[in-house]
């Protein structure tokens, strides 16, 4: 399948939103050796567009001698895109000819979101609609939106308005009229090495002899590696037919408080300590994957559970059997599996 996968971005205009974030340019630098006709990117991060563009630089040059380089950069198969999703007449412009776009700009971190809820509800809600709504009248072929597992039973600003942003996308076949555009959604867990993310956090922590703090002893979250975000993006827009959920089911798990002990025996730190605090009213103890009224509606496909529109009976008849083997009983990875994960990825 992942030839049939990577085959079918070939001469494909592709538009990533979010481009210059963690995930999005990842996935562009991926886009770029599938041989789409062009990969766009939208942000409004200036400066993240131009680091963006010294790295595709230095991967060509690479290939083709600098000289070479220069001559054809323009011919290079991507195009940079200052603007913003808020801005409806840009997203209008930057899905003009598009076949395929993959929506990652959002509003992201919990703590700052908390403090900045309109800001939040203008980007992660309204830009949502824009770059829908932009996509759908330019007869945009597929639209994935990036969600998160923080939009089951939210409890923060950010999963309320990621939550929103999913049911406007699942939504929009009843608005879109004549227009073929398939629109599914990804859920991710929490990206390991991503900007902002624990691991860094700690890092820098122990790199600077101070302690880490955990909210909670119990706190667990699930978790996924910038390659299986990338890979789960190409084959759930692959595999989308319209109105799906993708949720990883190979998703792994892991206390907070184990993460740290065994990135203090990696790093050689005596001097730093694990500090248990008490967790923030807007922080759950443990993130779940879907919720109980979703269970009647999931599938077990093709290495995902998917949410689709359609009851499923075998699901629907083991309704809570089914979620309490799925969510309830967190299959935590061990220390051991945390420090092969970790290495891997250091």
């Amino acid at each position: 399948m992942k030839s049939k996968i990577n085959n079918y971005y070939k001469n494909k205009s592709v538009l990533v939103t979010g481009g210059t974030g963690t995930i999005g340019s990842a996935l562009v630098l991926r886009l770029l050796k599938l041989n789409c006709k062009v990969v766009r990117v939208l942000s409004n991060d200036e400066n993240g567009l131009f680091e963006l563009s010294e790295k595709v630089k230095i991967i060509n040059e690479k290939k083709i001698s600098e000289r070479d380089f220069f001559k054809n950069m323009y011919d290079i198969k991507i195009r940079y895109f200052l603007g913003d999703v808020r801005d409806y007449e840009r997203c209008l412009e930057v899905t003009s000819g598009v076949d395929i776009v993959i929506h990652a700009a959002a509003i992201k971190h919990v703590n700052i979101a908390e403090y900045n809820p309109f800001e939040v509800t203008k980007t992660n809600v309204m830009g949502t609609q824009n770059i829908l709504r932009a996509s759908i009248a330019n007869k945009v072929s597929k639209f994935l939106l990036i969600s998160t597992d923080k939009v089951v039973s939210p409890v923060n600003i950010m999963g309320i308005s990621k939550l929103q942003s999913e049911k406007i996308a699942i939504n929009s076949e009843e608005i879109k009229g004549n227009s073929k555009t398939k629109v599914s959604c990804v859920r991710f867990g929490n990206i390991l090495g991503s900007r902002g993310s624990v691991i860094p956090k700690y890092i820098n922590l122990l790199k600077n002899k101070k302690n880490l703090i955990v909210n909670h002893s119990d706190m667990a979250r699930f978790i996924m590696t910038i390659d299986e975000c990338i890979s789960m993006i190409l084959k759930a827009i692959y595999l989308t037919k319209g109105k799906e959920i993708f949720i990883l089911k190979s998703m792994k798990c892991f206390k907070i408080v184990d993460l740290a002990k065994v990135l203090m025996k990696i790093y050689k730190n005596g001097k730093s300590k694990v500090i248990i605090k008490n967790k923030n009213n807007y922080e759950k103890l443990y993130e779940e994957l879907f919720n109980l009224d979703e269970v009647e509606y999931l599938y077990d496909q093709k290495g995902f559970y998917i949410i689709k529109d359609k009851i499923n009976k075998i699901s629907k008849n083991n309704k809570l059997k089914f979620l309490k083997s799925r969510v309830s009983n967190f299959n935590f990875q061990k220390p051991k599996e945390i420090k092969s994960l970790l290495q891997k990825l250091l």
